[in-house]
C-alpha cells in the first residue's frame, strides 16, 4: 500500500497508518481468507493454485497512528492470511492440503522497495523469496502484461487477486482492469479510489478531460456543469462514477462501498471487481461485519446506487445520515424494502427462478448478502407470495429456501391481486 507522503528509509521508524487504512487491511485479510474457505470447501480437494498480487505494496510495515504499535503492512498481511487459511483448510482433512500460493509485490519508489525486501527478509518468510515471493521494483501498470502471462502460465484456471490500493484516483486506469479482468477468468481486484479528491478537481476546463481520459472516465463538461447544479452535487457526482466503474472495466460485480477517513476527512472507495456474484456475496458480507468502518452513499433495497435526486434528498431528510451504514437499521430498513420489492422481481419468471439466478440478477443493486435475500424471500414465501420448491421442481420447501438452486416461483393468487 504506497502513499505519496509515506516515506519508509531502512532503521528509520516506519511511517504511521491511519484507521480507515487499517479497517481496509482487517477487510483485507478477512476476505483472503474467506476466499480460500469457500474454494477448498470440499474435503476430498487436495491442492488449490493461486496467485496474489499487490500493486503498490509500500515498505511492509507501519505504525499505528493512534497507539504507535507496530502494524504489517499489506504483502504481510497476505502471507498471514494464506498461512492461516492453510491451516483451516488441513484442519478438516485427513490427506494433506497443499495451498500452492505465489506473491508477486510491486512497489514503484526505490526506498519503499528497499525497505520491503528487508522486512521480508527479516521474517519467517523470507525462504519463500525470490521462490514464492517475486519482487518487483518498478511502475504496476507497465508490469501487468507479464504477471497476467504468469498467472496463465500457473494453470488454466488462472485464479488472481490483484490489490491495487492506489494513492489518487490515476494510478490505475479502467482499461488497465479490463484488461486483467478479460484475460483471467478468475481474477478479482481489490482497488482503492480517491472519490473526494477527484470530485474536487472536477470541473469543466481540458486538464480536467484529460486526467478524466487517463483514468478512463467520460464524464464531458456540459455533464459535469449539470451535475453540480444538483441539490446534492457531490452526491450526484459519486452515482456518475460508479455508473462509470464496472462499464470501463467489464466486471460483471461488483462493490464500491465507501471508508471514511474521519482524521483527513476524506472519502475513499474500496472497490471489489469479479466475474462471479459468490465473491461478491463474499465482499459484502464483510462490509456488514465492519459496521463501523464502512458505509454506501445509496439506499437500502434495489437499485440503491441509482440516483433521483428528489427521492435521495427526501431519503437523507428522513435518515439525517449521509448514507447506508451496515448495522442493525439499515439491515431492518433493507430487509422492508425488498418484502415490497423480491414479489415485483419474482413475478417476471412465471414459470420461477433459481435462487442463484435471481440473487445473480440483483445482486449489483442492493447492499444485502445471499443469506440476507433468502430470509426475505422466505418471509414472502411464508405469506403465500411465492412458493420454493428443489431444482425438479417436485419437491417443496418447506422451510424456504435450503440451496442456491431451488426454484421461486410466484404465486397465482397474487398474480391475480396484480390485474
Amino acid at each position: 500500500m504506497s502513499r505519496k507522503h509515506h516515506e519508509w528509509k531502512i532503521g528509520q521508524a516506519p511511517p504511521l497508518i491511519r484507521p480507515h487504512s487499517l479497517a481496509k487491511h482487517r477487510v483485507l485479510k478477512a476476505y483472503l481468507e474467506r476466499y480460500v474457505s469457500v474454494l477448498t470447501s470440499n474435503p476430498r480437494q487436495e491442492r488449490l493454485r493461486l496467485t496474489l498480487v499487490d500493486g503498490f505494496a509500500g515498505g511492509g510495515r507501519y505504525l499505528d497512528s493512534r497507539t504507535k504499535e507496530e502494524r504489517p503492512g499489506s504483502p504481510m498481511i497476505m502471507l498471514e492470511a494464506m498461512d492461516v487459511a492453510a491451516d483451516d483448510a488441513q484442519r478438516v482433512r485427513s490427506k494433506p492440503f497443499h495451498l500452492d500460493t505465489q506473491y508477486v509485490f510491486v512497489e514503484e519508489k526505490k526506498d519503499a522497495f528497499d525497505h520491503l525486501r528487508a522486512v521480508l527478509n527479516d521474517s519467517k518468510h523470507a525462504k519463500l523469496v525470490g521462490d514464492r515471493i517475486h519482487l518487483e521494483h518498478g511502475e504496476f501498470t507497465a508490469q501487468v502484461p507479464d504477471i497476467v502471462e504468469f498467472v496463465k502460465n500457473r494453470g488454466r484456471a488462472g485464479r488472481a487477486i490483484f490489490v491495487l490500493d492506489q494513492f489518487g484516483y490515476t494510478d490505475v486506469p479502467l482499461e488497465t482492469i479490463r484488461y486483467i479482468l478479460s484475460a483471467l477468468d478468475n481474477a478479482e481486484v481489490l482497488l482503492t479510489f480517491a472519490t473526494d479528491s477527484l470530485i474536487d478537481y472536477l470541473s469543466g476546463s481540458d486538464q480536467t478531460q484529460q486526467i478524466l481520459n487517463k483514468v478512463g472516465i467520460s464524464l464531458p463538461s456540459s455533464t459535469i456543469a449539470t451535475l453540480k447544479e444538483a441539490r446534492d452535487w457531490r452526491r450526484a457526482i459519486q452515482f456518475a462514477l460508479h455508473d462509470q466503474i464496472p462499464a470501463r472495466t467489464g466486471a460483471r460485480f461488483y462493490t464500491p462501498f465507501f471508508i471514511r477517513s474521519e482524521d483527513a476527512h476524506r472519502d475513499f472507495w474500496l472497490i471489489h471487481l469479479s466475474g462471479h456474484f459468490r465473491a461478491r456475496d463474499v465482499m459484502v458480507g464483510l462490509h456488514w461485519k465492519e459496521s463501523t468502518s464502512f458505509a454506501h452513499y445509496g439506499r437500502s433495497g434495489l437499485r440503491m446506487l441509482g440516483y433521483d435526486q428528489q427521492r435521495d434528498a427526501k431519503w437523507a431528510e428522513q435518515r439525517m445520515l449521509p448514507g447506508f451504514f451496515f448495522d442493525e437499521t439499515a439491515l431492518a430498513s433493507s430487509q422492508e424494502e425488498l418484502l415490497e420489492q423480491l414479489p415485483e422481481q419474482v413475478f417476471k419468471f412465471k414459470d420461477g427462478v433459481a435462487f442463484c439466478d435471481l440473487f445473480s440478477s440483483l445482486t449489483n443493486e442492493c447492499p444485502v448478502t445471499a443469506e440476507i435475500m433468502k430470509g426475505v424471500l422466505g418471509d414472502l414465501a411464508r405469506q403465500g407470495l411465492v412458493h420454493v420448491r428443489d431444482k425438479t421442481g417436485a419437491k417443496t420447501r418447506r422451510a424456504a429456501i435450503q440451496h442456491d438452486s431451488d426454484i421461486i416461483i410466484p404465486s397465482q393468487q397474487r398474480r391475480l391481486f396484480m390485474r
